[in-house]
């Protein structure tokens, strides 16, 4: 599924090509997509992220909300096979989606405020930090795909930064130290910025640390990594870097 590396290097796509341009015609070729007719004329202004949605804002101050679910993208040339095209003065952005879970909506500035409004914050933005999940006992792989905690992370960065910042995926978040919180913070980081960095390619070219590397070796101690599941998702881990401690009781 599309995370916030994913959907931040769509929007940027999708606002090199769209904004300041003018809707000329929207064809939807998918049932499950309702767009009215009369954003035809309509200018885009402004083309955002927050979390793992992407906010068409139009002048008249409606937005077009997207989702890309599990298999969505943006591709600047006709496909064979799309849910939705948005045609403007100097080309189009066409939606594919081989599995049609993502979703498009027309919606005001209020309903999109209220809509993501119950999201975590942005692990981008300036101040981010974990501290409030030390209220929180779940597994902290588990906290960190919660959207209502951290937005945009889910189960590929999750198991990544974990990695990165020596922490086993297993650990209850409310037994983490300060000083491992922070630790993997600049782990969440560092990792969303490392996948944004590889653009539009980012799936040809990406390679993981522990992600879907079952019994391959760890590239920091050639421990196999392995894979448990925690929520109902796949959680890779070296077992040797990121060995099980419960840590001190929350204070």
């Amino acid at each position: 599924m599309p995370e916030l590396p994913e959907v931040e290097i769509c929007a940027r796509e999708l606002s090199a090509h769209l904004r300041g341009q003018t809707i000329r015609r929207i064809e939807t070729p998918d049932n499950k997509i309702h767009l009215p007719r009369d954003l035809a004329g309509c200018r885009i202004k402004e083309i955002d992220r927050r979390g793992k949605f992407i906010i068409v804002q139009l002048e008249d101050e409606r937005r077009i909300l997207i989702h890309l679910g599990m298999t969505g993208w943006f591709v600047f040339r006709p496909p064979s096979k799309y849910r939705l095209a948005l045609e403007v003065n100097d080309g189009a952005a066409y939606f594919e989606d081989p599995r049609r879970f993502g979703k498009v909506r027309l919606v005001s500035a209020a309903q999109q405020e209220q809509l993501l409004a119950e999201l975590g914050p942005e692990p981008l933005a300036p101040g981010f930090n974990l501290r409030h999940l030390k209220r929180t006992g779940r597994p902290i792989k588990v906290a960190l795909q919660d959207q209502h905690l951290v937005a945009g992370v889910g189960n590929m960065y999750a198991s990544e930064a974990l990695w990165r910042a020596h922490i086993h995926p297993k650990r209850p978040a409310d037994r983490l130290a300060d000083d491992e919180l922070r630790r993997l913070r600049k782990s969440i980081v560092y990792v969303l910025r490392k996948a944004i960095a590889y653009g539009p390619q980012i799936y040809e070219v990406q390679r993981f640390t522990v992600y879907r590397r079952k019994g391959e070796p760890c590239h920091r101690c050639q421990t196999p990594i392995e894979r448990l599941v925690l929520g109902g998702r796949s959680a890779y881990f070296c077992p040797q870097c990121q060995r099980f401690d419960r840590g001190s009781p929350r204070t």
